[in-house]
């Protein structure tokens, strides 16, 4: 492989998906070069050939999910139990995807009667454990490299609910303060969420601070707090001193945070839209 089909493979890994578009505009090439790329890669099954783009190819995308969720552990970990204080009992809450969700709904397992929304089966799977959790469980396409519940049912189901808090996951968080993410089907789904719920919190290690991530989801203005592991890089933290975010980050500033919204915690029914 060239460099440049190496940098697709890698995406796929990430993603589990890479648009012929997007990834013309990536590396400054015709999308007939990228198609080229993607034929020479599907050829060595090492991707598959989608409607506008690859995926991974049937078998390394468990794989590479397996190893996403290997990553960072202690981290995702400290973050996740960060997150958890955050949130009161019988709150309603919707949780995104991705291999640091899952980590949060351990982490959320000592609440009492919380009521849940997900699209993540990983997610409702450990949540399971408590008997007086309400857990609702997005329909829609199955998508098996990471037990993500996607498409447009998947959106329109969503946007029934509104929720108390809702957690995501994220791609990159650039300088300029944009949300990205790697899949465009993922990202309307997170924009459904965003709409409808009172508290917005972004939960990502140092790792996606200026990641790779196209697509954008939004921008730190539109998220009440960011929860990372260490202190992002100078422009983030600016950003998000501007546009007054809050951010909680493992053993600084424990004594600052505010105590929750009495009137905001109770509020937290699962409303149908």
């Amino acid at each position: 492989m060239n460099q440049r089909q190496q940098a697709i493979v890698d995406l796929a890994n990430r993603s589990g998906y890479v648009s012929i578009d997007a990834m013309a505009r990536r590396f400054g090439v015709s999308t007939q070069t990228v198609r080229r790329d993607i034929q020479r890669l599907c050829e060595r099954k090492l991707l598959l050939r989608q409607h506008g783009g690859a995926s991974l190819a049937p078998g390394s995308d468990k794989l590479a999910y397996t190893n996403r969720k290997g990553r960072r552990v202690r981290e995702k970990q400290a973050i996740a139990r960060l997150l958890a204080r955050q949130i009161p009992n019988r709150a309603s809450l919707f949780i995104d995807i991705g291999t640091t969700m899952e980590a949060v709904a351990g982490a959320l397992l000592s609440h009492e009667g919380l009521r849940i929304v997900t699209n993540h089966i990983g997610v409702a799977s450990i949540l399971s454990e408590r008997t007086d959790f309400v857990i609702i469980l997005a329909g829609g396409l199955v998508r098996k490299r990471d037990r993500a519940v996607t498409g447009d049912l998947t959106s329109e189901f969503l946007r029934r609910f509104k929720v108390g808090y809702a957690i995501f996951s994220i791609g990159a968080i650039d300088d300029d303060g944009d949300l990205l993410d790697y899949d465009y089907r993922d990202v309307q789904m997170s924009r459904d969420v965003l709409a409808n719920s009172r508290r917005r919190y972004v939960v990502a290690d140092h790792s996606k601070f200026n990641g790779d991530a196209m697509v954008r989801l939004g921008h730190l203005a539109d998220i009440d707090a960011l929860f990372t592991d260490i202190a992002p890089p100078a422009p983030i933290a600016a950003c998000l001193r501007r546009h007054e975010v809050r951010l909680f980050v493992p053993g600084v500033g424990a004594g600052e945070a505010m105590r929750h919204d009495q009137r905001v915690a109770g509020e937290h029914d699962l409303l149908p839209g």
